[in-house]
């Protein structure tokens, strides 16, 4: 952890393209007449920066149930672990298009949600027949295994996490609190970190084992969407070296 958190110090951390996520977007259902109503599609997220596709291992809500920002909807088994997905918008669960068991690529629309609960039917109809194509999802918060610019990365195994796009508007998030500290053990699956978007305030989870060992953005500070925000060191001897490096 020491050997992450230095090699952060003075670095000029360059922000990696991060995995899509889950993100409920406003688009229409292609290749087929949308239905003239609010609704919005949720994609098959990216819960490692090697995932390139997932498969749903169940959905946590049925087609007709409300859903509400920050509530778990799917759990999605990818090339690391399985992970819940959360709805980063409030609306109602009209159309599964991907079911329990079945693979979807990154970046795959997986259900479509209506906004209002009095368009379910309309919505639902709207995707039956359709070629849903699969709208480019914001950046999730992934764990990169990808030196720092701008500095000598340090000789060990580590990696970086980003900041996530908690909605598809989203462009900068604020870090409200971190939920582990420089040195503590990080678990995949396990919330890191508070992030407060245009949308809401959502727990942010580690992807990947490893130690905390490097915090660049403090709490109450502000970051661009895929920016680095903090570096992993993956075993706990390496957590100076990466600090120092």
């Amino acid at each position: 952890i020491a050997a992450v958190a230095a090699g952060g110090d003075g670095a000029a951390v360059e922000a990696a393209p991060a995995a899509a996520a889950a993100v409920v977007e406003e688009a229409p259902a292609a290749g087929g007449e949308a239905p003239d109503v609010e609704f919005s599609q949720l994609d098959m997220p990216a819960l490692s920066s090697t995932m390139k596709e997932g498969k749903v291992v169940s959905w946590l809500k049925g087609e007709g149930d409300s859903v509400e920002a920050g509530e778990a909807i799917m759990v999605v088994e990818s090339d690391k672990a399985d992970m819940d997905v959360e709805a980063f918008e409030d609306g109602f669960l009209a159309k599964i298009l991907t079911e329990e068991g079945e693979m979807a690529e990154v970046g795959a629309v997986v259900a479509l949600v209506a906004t209002e609960e009095a368009d379910i039917a309309a919505v639902a109809a709207g995707g039956d027949g359709a070629a849903v194509e699969a709208a480019p999802a914001a950046a999730a918060a992934v764990v990169e295994e990808a030196p720092a610019a701008g500095g000598e990365a340090p000789d060990v195994e580590f990696s970086q996490l980003d900041m996530p796009a908690l909605s598809s508007t989203m462009k900068e998030g604020k870090v409200v609190s971190w939920l582990k500290g420089e040195g503590d053990s990080v678990e995949a699956g396990e919330a890191i970190m508070v992030v407060e978007s245009d949308k809401a305030d959502m727990d942010v989870e580690a992807f990947e084992d490893g130690f905390l060992a490097k915090i660049l953005t403090e709490e109450g500070e502000m970051a661009e969407v895929g920016a680095v925000v903090a570096l992993v060191a993956t075993e706990e001897a390496d957590i100076a070296a990466v600090a120092a490096g």
